[in-house]
């Protein structure tokens, strides 16, 4: 522990990192931030009130521990030794979108692509025969992605958003999600059996596992991430934040650099950037128009999702809405359907850098999207969830 501890304390291996502020996303938000400034110059001094920190927070201590365990490389070794017995192009693009579905409610949609997704193109490497549908491939894991995530609180950023506005238990909300998640699982599953045909698929004879697996790492992480769930739920996370943040500082500081900080800074500007929003009357005229049911609010959290990415919608559908499950629904669901839908659509289309996905993701996404709104729509606003 002692030279882990001499390798990682020295200063040039924690340099920031600034190329953020050319990220698309953040100039965005930033840009909608300066205009609302101008119309409500008044309100500057209270930024600070408008952002839930309790969420910002938790969602601190959830990246720090999940990056620990994709850096700790355990589920990416696993994955390519149980994949490597799969011998039909179908049986290993179901098998990775499944591996998708499942890490995300655990690990969070952003963290479980960047395991899946970098798993998928080196494996496309070492076949003897490529996979005829790449691109098709990752639409479909970023699909499972959105779509496992929706089961628990700590999946995605509105989940954790909307479970601490409402404070209801961890199993209370995995028990009212359910349903939908389900929807979105078989749904997924037709869609990616129709996707890819038995084609015969093969890895190549010199197929090696070359990544070192950190153990120590891994058991900690997802250690301390358990611990860090319970003391969500019980509400007292907050002091166990420093704690998880000076662990690694000391002996994983190469971890707190892989941490996507930029996530943070982005939710805290949408903080304020949808409080003010929420404030111009048009835009409180617009929304007051509708009748606002448990089904119009889930219509009205899809669409605004296509329009602003489902996180924004979360936190701008609250401020006229408490119909916490029908938000959820609607912004969970809506995170699929075009590209902005969800932060993690853009973060996987940046990681596959495949030609052609973009149009591959709009083909699948969209009538995806139809379909699950519309079964969902009839399966549950038939009686007042």
């Amino acid at each position: 522990m002692s030279n882990l501890r001499r390798s990682n304390l020295g200063r040039s291996n924690f340099r920031p990192d600034l190329s953020f502020i050319k990220d698309p996303m953040f100039l965005t938000f930033l840009l909608i931030l300066t205009i609302l400034s101008l119309l409500f110059p008044g309100e500057i001094r209270e930024y600070p009130k408008f952002v839930d920190w309790r969420t910002i927070l938790a969602l601190t201590g959830l990246l720090i521990l999940t990056t620990g365990v994709r850096e700790s490389v355990y589920f990416l070794i696993l994955a390519k030794k149980t994949l490597r017995r799969i011998s039909s192009e179908r049986g290993l693009g179901l098998s990775l979108v499944i591996l998708t579905f499942l890490l995300s409610p655990i690990l969070t949609n952003d963290i479980a692509l960047f395991i899946t997704i970098p798993l998928t193109l080196s494996l496309q490497e070492l076949l003897d025969v490529k996979l005829s549908k790449l691109s098709r491939l990752i639409v479909l894991e970023v699909i499972a992605a959105n779509a496992g995530s929706t089961l628990t609180p700590i999946g995605n950023p509105q989940n954790l958003f909307l479970w601490h506005s409402w404070d209801v238990s961890f199993l209370f909300f995995v028990e009212k999600m359910l349903p939908l998640t389900a929807l979105l699982f078989f749904s997924l599953i037709f869609f990616a059996v129709v996707t890819f045909k038995k084609d015969d698929l093969a890895f190549a004879s010199d197929f090696r596992l070359q990544e070192p697996v950190d153990r120590r790492l891994f058991s900690l992480s997802f250690g301390l991430m358990v611990i860090y769930v319970l003391a969500l739920e019980v509400r007292v996370s907050q002091y166990l934040l420093p704690f998880i943040i000076l662990i690694f500082l000391v002996f994983y500081r190469k971890v707190l650099k892989k941490v996507d900080w930029l996530l943070l800074l982005i939710f805290v500007i949408v903080f304020i950037d949808f409080h003010l929003l929420s404030m111009v009357e048009l835009i409180q005229d617009a929304v007051n128009s509708f009748s606002l049911t448990p089904a119009n609010v889930f219509i009205l959290s899809i669409f605004t999702s296509q329009l602003m990415s489902n996180v924004p919608a979360a936190i701008f559908i609250s401020k006229f809405s408490h119909h916490w499950l029908a938000i959820c629904y609607g912004v969970n669901l809506g995170g699929n359907g075009v590209v902005l839908a969800s932060f993690a659509n853009l973060i996987a289309l940046r990681l596959s850098k495949s030609k052609g996905i973009l149009i591959d993701f709009h083909k699948i996404s969209l009538p995806y999207l139809l379909l699950t709104g519309i079964v969902a729509y009839l399966l549950f606003f038939g009686f007042n969830i």
